[in-house]
């Protein structure tokens, strides 16, 4: 079962209970190659179709900016204060588009929908397969920047979401300059002496480079940019929306060994690219849980759909596939009344 403190947006939002099925659309070789590999292709997330992949997020950041006032308590600069930590996170490796390395294997919650048949099987002659796919998420307390959630597509969940990251930088740093300036204004207001605007900028500068100050400034800006690492791949513009799209989310530290990762990068060739993907295996369940013989492994698969350009003589052949790779499944055609031209 699925635990997450509801305290969290973000938490919230990342461990939302998994469909007990979830919908991969694919062409039929893909179909083909799912099933007898046992593996789903992870797609470098600058390469989807999505031109906004990624960078979404850092959108989203600027426009809260946009938002905010100026000035918050006793002077504090609240906006500038944002905008040199969205600055920080975003140019930093884990971050920069150019550096980072994101891959993503797509799901949906939509059972039968025809404009994905359309995009993603290739003329509507695919296949949609089911995943049970409730066990396959690094629990929460494991804390992995490998994440396995629904795509955000609303803007006020989105700002939510970033708002709510970023509020775990900003409240260290405006607490420490509210509490500075009741104390300088506690000692020096009751004189009869009102001190002047350098009196205080020195006491501010003083209080705001201490090692204490500047340790806490660092530790905020960590937690922020760790809760905006795990949002970036899944924020979407809007216009996806009816794609419901499940992500399964895969990064790559900056600077990591890529020669020595325990699933390598590939390439395919598209029309007019080579596009990087992981070749991920989709947790093999056994189908015994006795030690001896060895269990069989089996994907997770609870359904199948054909699309609806699709003959009775391929759900026949593709019953019979299912079943040498020891997948008990009838799959069935698409209610889609939909003829290709």
């Amino acid at each position: 079962m699925d635990t997450k403190p509801s305290e969290d947006p973000i938490l919230d939002w990342l461990y939302q209970p998994i469909p007990e099925k979830l919908w991969h659309y694919t062409s039929v070789q893909g179909f083909q190659g799912i099933i007898a590999s046992g593996n789903i292709f992870a797609t470098d997330v600058r390469f989807l179709n999505d031109t906004e992949e990624f960078i979404h997020a850092r959108k989203v950041a600027h426009a809260l900016i946009e938002k905010t006032p100026e000035i918050g308590d006793f002077g504090f600069h609240l906006r500038f204060t944002l905008q040199w930590a969205v600055d920080t996170i975003f140019g930093s490796d884990f971050l920069n588009p150019n550096i980072a390395q994101f891959f993503v294997a797509s799901f949906t919650d939509s059972e039968d929908d025809l404009s994905q048949w359309r995009g993603y099987s290739h003329g509507t002659c695919g296949a949609s397969i089911a995943f049970d796919l409730r066990l396959h998420r690094p629990p929460v307390e494991s804390d992995l920047a490998v994440t396995f959630a629904p795509c955000v597509y609303l803007d006020d969940e989105k700002q939510t979401l970033i708002q709510s990251a970023l509020q775990h930088f900003i409240k260290r740093p405006q607490a420490k300059w509210v509490n500075a300036m009741e104390g300088f204004l506690q000692k020096h207001g009751s004189g009869k002496t009102k001190p002047d605007f350098n009196q205080i900028q020195e006491f501010m500068n003083a209080e705001l480079s201490g090692k204490e100050y500047l340790t806490q400034l660092q530790q905020g800006l960590n937690e922020a940019k760790t809760r905006i690492f795990r949002l970036a791949a899944l924020l979407k513009h809007r216009a996806f929306h009816h794609e419901r799209e499940w992500r399964l989310v895969l990064p790559i530290s900056p600077g990591k060994d890529k020669t020595n990762l325990a699933h390598p990068i590939r390439f395919r060739s598209t029309g007019n690219s080579l596009v990087p993907y992981i070749a991920f295996p989709l947790g093999l369940i056994p189908i015994s849980q006795t030690s001896e013989p060895p269990p069989v492994p089996i994907l997770p698969v609870n359904d199948v759909l054909l699309g609806p350009g699709c003959s009775n003589d391929a759900i026949s052949a593709a019953v019979a596939f299912l079943n040498s790779n020891s997948i008990n499944v009838v799959p069935r055609r698409s209610d889609v009344p939909y003829r290709q031209a």
